[in-house]
């Protein structure tokens, strides 16, 4: 993997910047040129400095603005065809590799296959005209814009096996895959893939973040792209950008980062043959959890070790259990899916978090199919308590008969509004997705169909007192200190309580805080700036209830509802409070969202 970035070259300080990248590890750098213009002698000249001056391999980004190599236009097609083309020849001294988009369909009937049709015209010409010198052609997955070409990877292997040349290959956006839910596509056919461009987003909209600053699982990214021999192009949108996404890449394969060592774990997991293996991996999963608070991890980072250790646990146990099963029952006649819920359903865990579990079963199941599922979910609990992932305390969890049953069924148990809460928050883990997706979607219509529900969770959360008054924390006797403060009862659960009660009035389905707090920034409900300051209150808060857990464990308690302020960083204590009074202003987003007066409660 050659490291890159991608980077514009419009002044002589862009240059000095590009020089400057051979001193922080890159080894390549893509030339950036999104405008619809020939390149001029000045920036030639630049691009001559550039080559002359460093060892980087240069690979060039070509113009996508107001192009359309799709376009029904003839005109418009094979202007943008030859300006591309123009380009590729002014660079043809200095680079390998380009990357262009595919452009975009226009409106009608049978508009996406004649846009197919014409890229691969445009895209002939282009790749006749590189190979003359020896130049690769990387044409772009898109990403979720309704007319772009290339959004599925049935679209993009059309366009390639059309054009049928030796020089074109994928130039494989992340972003852009993750935007369309296709990345795995991508990462299985690496006999495609020319280049990597790598940057994060919340699954909704072409944000560019830094890594690990989005929801692209760069763990399971990175394993597979790191081998490949091609340039990963970070494509943040400035350097300093570009450089937090190096150290992120840095902690994932550096032996003693957290990221690089819960692959080994998530590894150790597969392979696992009994709950005792599992039991084992747990341990090493709470020291892995302590280390990495230990060297400054968030709350979210915990939160993702924990998650992705306990979606694999239950992935890889529930195999075992139906394998074992099969000898004496065979294996299931009737789909089921198993869904998380609880923390678990956010991917919120911590280490001392519990199991909580629903089982959807098929609507045609019949009394022996419910007898089957009875014994797997049965098995599947107790196993995996005894691998280290203890039983629900309120065994909200698939062996309770009320928490197993058809999507009817499980919506008819719901007895009230906590209940309703909780399993707001479930989501797939194993079994038949589509299954999983219809019981979620009949769940969300019946909530946002229910007048009460949302105005419900929002009267909770803004009564709730915050355990802050002034500069003084809520303090209270716990165990064998008189100074603890419950941090879920007067901070974490009014904050969740609050972003929960925004989600169901506005119809988001997310389960994760940070995705629904993204998509109530996205429709406008709270600013960039409130969505800043609640994701800090958010990962403060869940960072200090680990510190709180580890302390209180060390004593023989298992909790991570109290924490001892005194015995906090004056860092990790000034941001709770700091985080108690932003979970203040959320009540207020809550409050003014639902014509609440608190007074009046």
């Amino acid at each position: 993997m050659k490291l890159s970035f991608s980077h514009k070259l419009q002044s002589e300080s862009d240059v000095r910047s590009i020089q400057s990248m051979e001193g922080h590890g890159f080894t390549c750098v893509e030339l950036f040129f999104p405008e619809r213009e020939s390149l001029d002698e000045q920036t030639l000249n630049m691009i001559d400095e550039v080559s002359a001056t460093t060892n980087l391999y240069l690979t060039a980004h070509l113009p996508y603005k107001n192009l359309n190599i799709a376009s029904i236009y003839q005109y418009v097609r094979e202007s943008s065809t030859d300006l591309l083309v123009s380009i590729i020849d002014d660079l043809s001294d200095y680079i390998d590799i380009v990357t262009l988009h595919t452009g975009y369909a226009q409106f009608g009937s049978g508009s996406l296959d004649r846009a197919i049709e014409n890229n691969i015209l445009s895209l002939a010409k282009i790749c006749d005209r590189a190979g003359q010198n020896d130049i690769m052609v990387g044409v772009e997955n898109a990403m979720n814009e309704r007319h772009m070409v290339g959004k599925t990877f049935r679209e993009m292997e059309a366009i390639l096996k059309g054009v049928d040349r030796g020089n074109l290959g994928i130039t494989f956006d992340v972003g852009h895959a993750q935007l369309t839910g296709n990345i795995e596509d991508y990462l299985s056919r690496k006999e495609y893939i020319l280049e990597v461009h790598a940057h994060d987003n919340f699954g909704y909209t072409d944000e560019h973040l830094p890594i690990g600053e989005g929801k692209v699982n760069w763990n399971r990214v990175y394993e597979t792209v790191n081998a490949w021999d091609c340039p990963l192009v970070l494509e943040q949108r400035t350097f300093e950008e570009g450089l937090r996404s190096v150290k992120y890449l840095q902690s994932l394969s550096a032996e003693t980062g957290p990221y690089y060592r819960l692959n080994l774990l998530l590894a150790r997991i597969r392979e696992a043959k009994t709950s005792k293996d599992l039991l084992h991996i747990n341990s090493d999963m709470i020291e892995l959890s302590e280390s990495a608070l230990q060297t400054g991890g968030t709350g979210s980072t915990i939160n993702h070790i924990v998650s992705s250790c306990r979606d694999a646990m239950v992935c890889r146990m529930a195999e075992i259990v139906q394998a074992s099963m099969a000898d004496k029952a065979g294996y299931p006649r009737f789909k089921y899916a198993l869904l998380a819920t609880g923390s678990f359903g956010r991917s919120e865990m911590s280490v001392e978090s519990d199991q909580d579990t629903i089982l959807v079963l098929d609507d045609d199941v019949d009394e022996a199919g419910r007898e089957y599922f009875k014994k797997f979910s049965e098995a599947l609990v107790e196993q995996l308590a005894a691998g280290g992932f203890d039983r629900c305390r309120g065994n909200m969890m698939a062996s309770n008969p009320k928490w197993r049953g058809t999507i009817a069924e499980l919506i008819s148990r719901l007895d009230n509004s906590y209940e309703r809460s909780v399993i707001m928050d479930s989501r797939y883990i194993y079994g038949d997705r589509p299954l999983s997706h219809r019981f979620m979607k009949t769940l969300h219509n019946k909530l946002h169909m229910d007048p009460y529900y949302s105005l419900e969770l929002a009267i909770s959360a803004v009564k709730a007192d915050v355990g802050l008054e002034g500069d003084s924390l809520k303090i209270e006797y716990f165990g064998d200190a008189e100074d603890a403060f419950n941090i879920k009862k007067y901070g974490f659960r009014i904050f969740s309580a609050s972003v929960k009660a925004l989600a169901a009035r506005h119809a988001i389905t997310r389960t994760n805080v940070s995705d629904r707090l993204w998509k109530l920034e996205d429709l406008g409900v709270i600013d960039a700036t409130q969505f800043k300051r609640f994701m800090f209150a958010y990962d403060q808060l869940t960072r200090v209830m680990m510190l709180g857990y580890v302390h209180n464990i060390k004593k023989g308690i298992v909790s991570n509802e109290y924490v001892q302020p005194y015995l906090l960083s004056k860092k990790d204590r000034d941001g709770l409070k700091e985080s108690l009074r932003i979970v203040k202003e959320l009540q207020g987003v809550v409050s003014s969202e639902f014509a609440i007066a608190k007074n009046l409660l």
